[in-house]
């Protein structure tokens, strides 16, 4: 096997992984990536090794991401301008609603959250740093397909799945509803992917591209103004964009 397919491998393998937060065995991860177990075996024996992966069941010979990989996400994290531009207005937007803030980016057809901040008063639990997130039905998601001129085609191969009886499953009904989102300058998410969340996020460019998105959750509360809210992450969202012109620093 030559090295360019071999790294190609391992960032497949540590990909898959971060998918897993449980954890997997080497038999699913080679059954699911349709790689022979011995590359399988050979890539997380140095993987190990280096503390990019771990047991998590010893016994039950369990994987799953190591230190290492939390390590090199601050590095990223603390050299990011979005992260050092947003940081201090999602605290401030956070502590306002007593709810939680992120900074997620996408990859393929899944975001990631790279950032959180949790009010001390936030009530409701949410995701962590790194988690996983589907593009139908999450605020996030949705404003990559809305925004993002690269994300949008991915609106007609994407799986619909129904998280909850409030998602959004139809292909057509969803284009509409990107359509309003790209009305209103944000996107939200009241109900589509947890029973009793709700958010609102909106995205965040950088020389005509979009870099990522800026995101409030909490509970859902009908009485709420979300209209309100999604209006302030718009205008953050905008703060942002526009102090990120001027950057040289990876964002």
């Amino acid at each position: 096997m030559d090295e360019k397919n071999m790294v190609q491998k391992t960032i497949d393998i540590l990909f898959y992984l971060s998918n897993h937060p449980n954890g997997v065995k080497l038999s699913a991860i080679a059954e699911e990536l349709k790689f022979p177990k011995t590359t399988v075996h050979d890539i997380l024996k140095t993987l190990m090794k280096n503390d990019f992966v771990h047991y998590i069941n010893d016994e039950k010979k369990i994987y799953s991401v190591g230190s290492q990989i939390y390590a090199i996400g601050i590095t990223y994290l603390e050299s990011s301008t979005l992260f050092q531009i947003a940081k201090p207005y999602l605290i401030l937007l956070a502590d306002k609603y007593e709810k939680t803030t992120f900074i997620s980016k996408r990859h393929h057809d899944r975001v990631t959250c790279v950032y959180k901040y949790a009010s001390p008063y936030a009530k409701a639990p949410t995701g962590n740093i790194g988690d996983q997130k589907r593009l139908h039905s999450t605020a996030i998601g949705k404003c990559y397909l809305a925004f993002d001129p690269e994300a949008a085609p991915l609106v007609d191969t994407i799986d619909l799945i129904p998280f909850t009886p409030h998602t959004i499953t139809s292909r057509e009904a969803l284009k509409e509803h990107l359509g309003q989102l790209r009305n209103l300058g944000y996107s939200y998410e009241q109900r589509e992917s947890h029973e009793r969340m709700a958010c609102v996020a909106a995205p965040v460019f950088s020389s005509n591209a979009m870099v990522g998105t800026i995101s409030m959750t909490g509970w859902y509360k009908a009485e709420e103004d979300f209209s309100s809210q999604g209006n302030e992450i718009a205008q953050l969202a905008g703060i942002i964009s526009e102090q990120l012109k001027g950057s040289y620093i990876r964002t």
